[in-house]
């Protein structure tokens, strides 16, 4: 399964891009299973993992929501 790296803000809302109102994500690639991609994510973005697939970069400074790509178009 594809997995993607959705940008949270600092309330914890899903980051849109200025101009074309799309939600700001980061492709992370394929892995077997969502804590893979979740261990993998907490490495490369230096963040921590929460809960229920929500990284922390730190005090009110946002994260990100991993998800896979159908979920992702639910957004």
């Amino acid at each position: 399964m594809n997995y993607l790296a959705v940008f949270l803000g600092a309330d914890g809302g899903i980051t849109r891009n200025a101009t074309t109102e799309e939600v700001m994500n980061l492709q992370l690639g394929e892995f077997e299973s969502l804590e893979l991609a979740i261990q993998n994510a907490c490495e490369v973005l230096e963040c921590t993992h929460a809960k229920n697939g929500v990284l922390l970069k730190g005090e009110n400074s946002g994260g990100f929501l991993i998800c896979d790509t159908h979920e992702f178009a639910e957004l």
